[in-house]
C-alpha cells in the first residue's frame, strides 16, 4: 500500500467515524412493525432467529447459550451416477438429529462450482431444468426438518462465485428462487439468499416476488481497516432494508477471538523463511515463491486468478485478499474502537451489539459466527492463521469462552435488573477508556519509535 493509498484510507476512515453516529437514524424504520411480510417470516420462523453457525450437536451447551437455529450447508446430493451420495443421507439423518431436539435447521443449498462439478454448469440455459429440478428436490426431501433455506452462500466473494460472475450468480439465485419459493407457500418454511456485497441486492430486486428475506454476512472490524465503529452494523441494515423493503436475517457476524500486528521487522524475517529476501523479491520470482507457500493458499490463488500478473498476485498476496492469511496477523487498525481481537474483546462485541440488533424490527434473525475456535484455517490451512481460527464461541477442547455468555445474555428474552445494566454499562465505559488510553500511547510511540525514544517491547511467540 502506497503512501497515496494510505492517506486516502486514513481520510474515509475518519469520515466514516464521524458519519456513522449521525447515520444512526438510517437503521430506524417504523413501519416495520407493520409490515405483513416481517410478520410472516416471524410467525413462520416462530419468532426472532437466534442462531449460530457450524454447531456440534451438544445440545446441552447449544440451549445454555439460548441457541434455537443450526446454520448448516447441504452438501451436493447426488453421485455422478444420478444416486444420492452417502454424504447427503448423513447429513440429512444428523440434521434431523437436532430437529428431533428441539434445534431448528437454517439450510444453505450448494455453490455454483458444486453443480459444475457434477455437469450442470449454471451459465449454459440447457441445465437450468435440471438444477431448477434439484432445488425442488432440497424443498421436498428435507419437508419437516429444515425451516429455513438460504441459496448458496456470499455470491460476490470469489472463491464461492467463481467461475460465475457476478450476474450469472444473479442468474444461479434467480432459478433456485422461482421453484423453491412456490414450493413453500403451503408450509412454514421461508426461502431468501445473503449477500457479501451489496450489488448483488441490487440486481436482485427484479426477483424480489420469490424471496421472504434477505440475509447480510457483516464482519466489521476483521478484515478491513476503513469503519471502526460498531454502530455501522445497524446502519448498514437499514440501508439494505431501506433499498429492498424486504424482512432480514444477519446470516453471519461474529468478531475474530485473537490477531496481533507484526511489526515490520517481524514481517521480513516471515519473508525471509520462506526463502526471499523481501516482498518485491517474491513479487520477482513469483512462480518460486508460489511453490513455497501453505499449499491450501497456493492452490487457491492458482485456481482462482490463473491470468493474473505477478504484481497482481504480489498485491493480493501482501497488500490484499491474503495479506493476513501469509503473515498470520490482523493489522493493526483492524479492529472496532474499544474491541480488541481478545477473548474479552469477542464478548464485549457481543455484548453490547446483540441488544442493538434486536431492537431493529426489520430483523427476523441473527447467526453467530461460529460455534468453535477451528484447528486451522480454512483458507490458507495453517494452524497459527487468526483470521479463520479464533471465532468460536467455545475452544477447541468444547469449553465456552467469554463470548458464549455474552451470546447467552444477548440472546436471553428475560430483561436485566437495572442495576445490573448500571453496572455492565460502567464496566463498558472503563473498558473503553483504557482502550482509548492504550491506543493513544500507542499513536505517541509509533511517531516517536523512530527517533529512539520509546523502545517497542518485545512480544512472546506463540
Amino acid at each position: 500500500m502506497n503512501l497515496k493509498t494510505t492517506f486516502l484510507t486514513r481520510i474515509v476512515s475518519v469520515l466514516l467515524t464521524f458519519l456513522i453516529p449521525l447515520n444512526l437514524w438510517m437503521s430506524f424504520h417504523p413501519g416495520a412493525k407493520i409490515d405483513p411480510n416481517v410478520k410472516e417470516v416471524l410467525e413462520k420462523t416462530g419468532g426472532f432467529m437466534k442462531g449460530c453457525c457450524h454447531t456440534n450437536q451438544d445440545y446441552d451447551l447449544l440451549e445454555g447459550a439460548n441457541i434455537e437455529w443450526t446454520r448448516k450447508d447441504i452438501p451436493f446430493p447426488y453421485n455422478k451416477d444420478g444416486s444420492l451420495s452417502e454424504y447427503y443421507l448423513s447429513w440429512k439423518k444428523e440434521m434431523k438429529q437436532y430437529h428431533d431436539n428441539g434445534i431448528k435447521v437454517f439450510a444453505i443449498t450448494p455453490y455454483p462450482h458444486d453443480y459444475i462439478d457434477y455437469g450442470l454448469d449454471p451459465r449454459k440455459p440447457e441445465n437450468r431444468a435440471a438444477i431448477q429440478k434439484i432445488a425442488k428436490f432440497y424443498v421436498k426431501d428435507l419437508a419437516g426438518i429444515v425451516g429455513a433455506f438460504q441459496i448458496t452462500n456470499e455470491m460476490g466473494i470469489d472463491r464461492f462465485t467463481l467461475p460465475l460472475t457476478l450476474e450469472e450468480a444473479v442468474d444461479f439465485i434467480a432459478m433456485h428462487a422461482e421453484v423453491m419459493y412456490k414450493e413453500t407457500r403451503n408450509s412454514n418454511v421461508i426461502i431468501g439468499y445473503n449477500i457479501a456485497n451489496p450489488t448483488v441486492a441490487i440486481k436482485m430486486l427484479k426477483y424480489s416476488k420469490w424471496i421472504d428475506y434477505i440475509g447480510l454476512d457483516l464482519y466489521i472490524g476483521c478484515f478491513e481497516e476503513f469503519v471502526h465503529d460498531i454502530n455501522l452494523f445497524p446502519v448498514l441494515l437499514g440501508i439494505i432494508r431501506g433499498v429492498s423493503q424486504k424482512p432480514l436475517i444477519l446470516c453471519e457476524f461474529g468478531y475474530i477471538g485473537y490477531g496481533e500486528a507484526l511489526s515490520k521487522s517481524e514481517k521480513k524475517e516471515l519473508i525471509n523463511s520462506y526463502g526471499f529476501k523481501s516482498e518485491t523479491d517474491a513479487i520477482e520470482n513469483m512462480d518460486e515463491f508460489l511453490d513455497e507457500l501453505p499449499p491450501d493458499m497456493s492452490n487457491e490463488i492458482e485456481e482462482l486468478y490463473p491470468d493474473a500478473t505477478d504484481e497482481e498476485l504480489g498485491e493480493m498476496i501482501f497488500k490484499g485478499e491474503y495479506a493476513n492469511h501469509f503473515y498470520k496477523s490482523l493489522p493493526k487498525n483492524c479492529k472496532l474502537y474499544g474491541y480488541d481481537h481478545t477473548p474479552e474483546g469477542q464478548a464485549k462485541f457481543y455484548r453490547n451489539l446483540i441488544p442493538k440488533l434486536r431492537k431493529l424490527d426489520y430483523l427476523c434473525g441473527a447467526f453467530v459466527y461460529c460455534w468453535a475456535d477451528s484447528s486451522h484455517c480454512y483458507v490458507c490451512g495453517q494452524a497459527e492463521c487468526p483470521v479463520e481460527t479464533g471465532w468460536g464461541l467455545i475452544d477447541g477442547k468444547g469449553n465456552p469462552k467469554p463470548a458464549y455468555y455474552a451470546v447467552r445474555d444477548g440472546f436471553s428474552d428475560a430483561k436485566k435488573s437495572p442495576i445490573q445494566a448500571a453496572a455492565d454499562k460502567i464496566n463498558d465505559s472503563i473498558a473503553d477508556l483504557n482502550a482509548k488510553r492504550v491506543e493513544l500511547v500507542d499513536r505517541i510511540r509509533d511517531k516517536f519509535e523512530n527517533f529512539g525514544i520509546f523502545a517497542k517491547p518485545a512480544k512472546f511467540n506463540k
